[in-house]
């Protein structure tokens, strides 16, 4: 789907840097709620995906939700399934027991066998930095182990 694929490519791009042992990474093709599972025992979830807000193609931007707090209104999704969804059921469940940061690419192309648009391309190495240095903000990190 085009930029759609934004969140596996950071995925792809952060299995090649030793993260740490506490560091666990999916890949997921669509949002559901399998994911909400990832949320419990986390010390936080970081979220990669293409969200549109209006910015320009290729702006990286970042939401932070708290566990118990109401999930922002304003973050969009692409999928049928939203992630404010996501959130506030994993909210609901008791399961948000760690912050919740939200990474996202605004898309200029989620065509079906579309490629990945230039700005967005451009943007990967940005998404990752932002993910590496927002996993900082969960605590001091076990850096230099091999990824889990």
């Amino acid at each position: 789907m085009g930029d759609d694929s934004v969140g596996i490519r950071v995925a792809r791009m952060l299995r090649r840097l030793a993260l740490g042992k506490g560091v666990t990474i999916l890949a997921l093709p669509e949002l559901d709620l399998s994911l909400i599972e990832a949320f419990e025992g986390a010390r936080g979830v970081i979220l990669v995906d293409a969200l549109r807000s209006g910015k320009p193609p290729g702006t990286v931007s970042k939401y932070s939700v708290s566990a118990w707090e109401e999930p922002p209104v304003e973050i969009p999704a692409l999928h049928g399934l939203r992630l404010k969804d996501v959130v506030g059921l994993a909210n609901e469940a008791g399961l948000l027991g760690c912050p919740v940061i939200i990474i996202g690419v605004e898309p200029r192309n989620c065509r079906p066998g579309g490629r990945v648009s230039r700005e967005v391309s451009a943007a990967l190495p940005r998404a990752v930095n932002m993910v590496v240095d927002a996993l900082d903000e969960f605590g001091p990190p076990n850096r230099g182990h091999s990824p889990g």
